[in-house]
């Protein structure tokens, strides 16, 4: 099963932001900035929704809200020194392929009030490359869309559920991807569903370990796109 979803109502300044936002990312699905303005904005009830409901009661959860390490900080020199197939290996690997950097992950969190719910937005933007890697997904248009198809069975952010729809409109019915849209959109959202919630997984203490086994420890299967 999903997580729940909880809508953050908005006044008129905040929509006026949103809708700003979501005109720019409908011309250009590259700018990151605007989504993830529009994800901070409209998922505050939820971020206190995956603190207040116990997302994070694990050994593993309670040790990361702790310590409340960044993914950003992490050595990619050392994660380039690790042995192929390891779970930080591989991201590393997907960070260089697409010159992406950790870095932009570090945006500020003007819109969140409460120190919890701004590290698990943190944490959410940090993870998203390595959820990327996990279920084998490159970063085209089709596939960031099945990203946050299953990150919203995962996180419940209601951002994902506006970039799903536009997404599918515009990377698979415009671009033919029947495919894609018949099959793996709902595949996406299964997988995020039937995982173990990835939110409380401290990812700083699995990056040696091989990428099949923990998939299979989360019970997450890759995606075919």
């Amino acid at each position: 099963m999903g997580t729940q979803i909880h809508w953050t109502p908005l006044d008129r300044d905040r929509w006026s932001l949103v809708l700003k936002c979501g005109y720019r990312v409908l011309a250009d699905s590259n700018q990151t900035l605007d989504i993830v303005t529009v994800e901070e904005v409209t998922g505050q009830r939820q971020l206190h929704h995956l603190v207040d409901v116990g997302t994070f009661d694990t050994e593993e959860g309670r040790a990361l809200m702790a310590e409340r390490p960044h993914l950003a900080d992490i050595s990619l020199e050392h994660l380039r020194s690790l042995s192929d197939g390891t779970l930080g290996r591989e991201w590393v690997r997907f960070l260089d392929r697409h010159h992406l950097s950790v870095e932009t992950t570090k945006q500020p969190t003007p819109w969140t009030s409460g120190d919890k719910e701004a590290y698990v937005l943190h944490r959410i933007r940090q993870s998203h490359d390595l959820w990327h890697v996990l279920l084998g997904l490159g970063t085209s248009g089709h596939e960031e869309v099945l990203v946050h198809a299953f990150s919203l069975a995962q996180t419940g952010l209601p951002c994902s559920i506006a970039i799903i729809v536009l997404g599918a409109l515009k990377h698979m019915v415009l671009e033919g991807r029947w495919q894609v849209l018949q099959h793996q959109l709902a595949e996406a959202h299964r997988v995020g569903s039937h995982a173990d919630p990835l939110l409380a997984v401290f990812w700083e203490r699995h990056l040696e370990e091989p990428l099949d086994l923990v998939r299979q420890r989360l019970r997450l299967t890759p995606i075919s796109a």
